[in-house]
């Protein structure tokens, strides 16, 4: 069952300390994995708090109600800012301490010009060790604008949908590039995209903008006059990238670059090509559907092909329980009405139509 927290205080720093009291063995437990993870993936010294505090001065120059929101989590929950900081630039950190990640997540999206009712759904895959560390968190705000987002507890985003026509999904990369310097957690880009876009050339200005030291694909997914659209931003450092949906409306995206700027520097399909494999069998299977609904997509999603690489992902049996990879959660976004569903667990457990044929 998926835990949801609507949060009552409706300015940021008040809204940090909700959670974070109303969380804190959550947020600390999140805090102890991480440390664990990246104790044991890095492949260099590093210090987990001033890593953290790299990251809190760029949140605070790149979106300030978030500093401030995630000062509050951290004073609520009786945690160091700084380690707060860091969970919320998880993903900086490992690519800075050269951690060996492989790629996770598939993404589909498809938009229709003359309908504002797009599809969009992704599988979330992580460490099965944070398999109870996720939650769907309703963020209002004093403006009476709404962000929901699905998240790990301490951090302030991940995939989402704002009330004004706007979702984004989330999927990982890797650039030779990445990890120089902590820089705007990607994270955070994307919660800031939700709370403070209203337009999809306001988000994608916005994730422009935002100086990033580790590549992921924020899709976009914009709802709005009878018509939908969707980019998938490709940030990597000296990007982004955009890429555009097929002549069907449909957009892939796993854990490959797509736009031409980056894939020379791309170590994803080299070390783990299942990227490709992934890409390849959801297109072919989606590819020919001009009007796809979620069931449909979660069937197509519902394959076991690669095994613990699969687009529906489970741990190994048989092999030790650190560092295995599940899927998580299946996320589903209604951009047009403002709603997400996060379904835990893989796209097996949720099925009901058979792939699309």
């Amino acid at each position: 069952m998926t835990t949801v927290f609507r949060s009552t205080a409706l300015e940021p720093a008040a809204r940090g300390r909700e959670f974070g009291a109303a969380h804190a063995a959550k947020v600390r437990s999140g805090v102890a994995r991480y440390r664990a993870l990246f104790e044991r993936a890095a492949q260099k010294p590093f210090d987990m708090a001033e890593l953290g505090a790299q990251a809190l001065a760029q949140i605070r120059a790149f979106a300030p109600p978030l500093f401030d929101e995630i000062v509050g989590m951290a004073e609520g929950a009786d945690v160091d800012v700084r380690l707060v900081g860091a969970i919320n630039a998880r993903t900086e950190i490992l690519a800075y301490v050269g951690a060996p990640l492989r790629g996770e997540c598939s993404t589909v999206v498809q938009v229709d010009p003359w309908s504002a009712r797009p599809v969009a759904v992704q599988t979330w895959d992580w460490y099965a060790e944070f398999a109870d560390q996720w939650l769907t968190w309703e963020i209002p705000h004093a403006n009476g604008h709404m962000t929901t987002t699905v998240t790990e507890y301490g951090i302030v985003g991940k995939a989402g949908v704002n009330g004004r026509g706007l979702g984004v999904h989330f999927n990982i990369l890797h650039h030779e590039r990445d990890g120089a310097s902590i820089g705007v957690p990607v994270h955070v880009a994307s919660r800031w995209m939700l709370d403070s876009c209203a337009a999809l050339d306001d988000a994608l200005r916005l994730l422009a903008a935002a100086p990033v030291s580790a590549s992921s694909s924020l899709t976009v997914i914009a709802s709005a006059d009878d018509s939908s659209a969707a980019v998938s931003v490709e940030l990597f450092p000296g990007g982004p990238g955009l890429v555009f949906p097929d002549a069907n409306g449909l957009l892939v995206h796993t854990n490959h670059f797509l736009a031409g700027a980056a894939q020379s520097g791309d170590t994803e399909p080299r070390r783990y090509p299942d990227t490709l494999l992934r890409h390849d069998l959801l297109t072919r299977r989606l590819a020919r559907h001009t009007r796809l609904g979620p069931l449909q997509v979660i069937g197509a999603m519902n394959n076991h092909f690669g095994a613990t690489t699969a687009v529906c992902c489970h741990p190994d049996a048989n092999a030790p329980e650190s560092g295995q990879y599940a899927t998580l959660a299946t996320i589903v976004l209604d951009v047009a009405a403002g709603r997400l569903d996060a379904l835990p667990g893989g796209p097996c457990g949720h099925a009901r139509l058979p792939a699309a044929n």
